[in-house]
């Protein structure tokens, strides 16, 4: 909660400073517009606007970023790096890039997998290495401040508790205002339909191309219109042995199914995390 008169606003004096997370979609813009709207048109002080990136956003993602850095509010953009050569406590970066320098190929993903193990439903390594992580690490080392300081702005809407009921309790250091505002996907759409620019895709494409805690069937109906965007994730699990991102079915699966039409065969647990977020993430919307 940030302010009692207006979800909103951020309270005057707040001991906190607030990283609101800017996902790429156009539910985190929309927060990020009445944000701004709550304040005068700029981001109050001891605030920043961060987008965390991943190299496996579509370039539709980026642009809308870009687009919203220009017109509304300076956007911190981010990747995760690890060096090797640094010291213990430098090994893991929060590089900070722009439009022009951010990956596109799966460069930060790579650089994750080649530390940490292969991410599942229930081992979400990628959203707190390379987002929660990342800007930690950035707010640690520009602004010289813990976790315990800042509280983050997340763009979860009212009409989606399966993301945000499990972690509104355990984690005090996050706020919701567009569930507080009661804010749905129908108030989001509407918002977006009065602006002179757009994401540009449908939201069921998401932000992170294939990620895998989408439906089975959207992310073979992706696989079926862009094939290519298949190989990047068969690659990965190629690296990790007898894993998969998924319970019980592969990507190479998923792609196998995108050729033959319809869905396939859907494997028993292959959709145990279909629509389920169990952690915070700031993908998606």
């Amino acid at each position: 909660m940030m302010s009692n008169g207006n979800p909103y606003r951020i309270p005057p004096g707040s001991p906190w400073w607030h990283v609101v997370n800017v996902s790429g979609g156009r539910s985190s813009g929309y927060m990020l517009a009445q944000i701004l709207r709550a304040h005068d048109g700029e981001l109050p002080d001891r605030t920043v606007a961060v987008f965390a990136n991943t190299g496996r956003e579509r370039e539709e993602t980026l642009r809308f970023v870009r687009d919203m850095s220009e017109r509304w509010c300076p956007i911190v953009w981010l990747e995760f790096a690890y060096d090797a050569a640094r010291r213990a406590g430098r090994k893991y970066q929060a590089r900070v890039v722009d439009f022009e320098s951010a990956s596109r190929h799966g460069e930060p993903f790579d650089a994750m997998l080649d530390v940490a193990r292969l991410p599942s439903f229930k081992s979400r390594v990628c959203t707190s290495m390379l987002k929660v992580d990342v800007i930690d690490r950035y707010m640690y080392r520009v602004h010289g401040l813990t976790k315990r300081q800042t509280r983050k702005v997340i763009g979860f809407r009212r009409d989606e508790p399966a993301r945000w009921k499990p972690a509104i309790y355990q984690q005090c250091a996050i706020v919701y205002p567009m569930v507080e505002a009661g804010v749905t996907r129908a108030d989001v759409a509407e918002f977006w339909r009065g602006q002179n620019f757009d994401l540009g895709i449908d939201s069921a494409r998401g932000n992170c191309d294939l990620c895998f805690l989408k439906g089975r069937a959207n992310l073979i109906e992706t696989i079926r219109a862009e094939p290519e965007r298949a190989q990047w994730w068969m690659d990965a699990e190629g690296r990790f042995p007898g894993r998969t991102w998924r319970p019980g079915e592969s990507f190479a699966d998923l792609a196998r199914a995108a050729r033959a039409g319809g869905i396939g065969a859907i494997t028993p647990g292959a959709d145990a995390g279909d629509g389920q977020f169990s952690l915070p993430c700031f993908c998606g919307e």
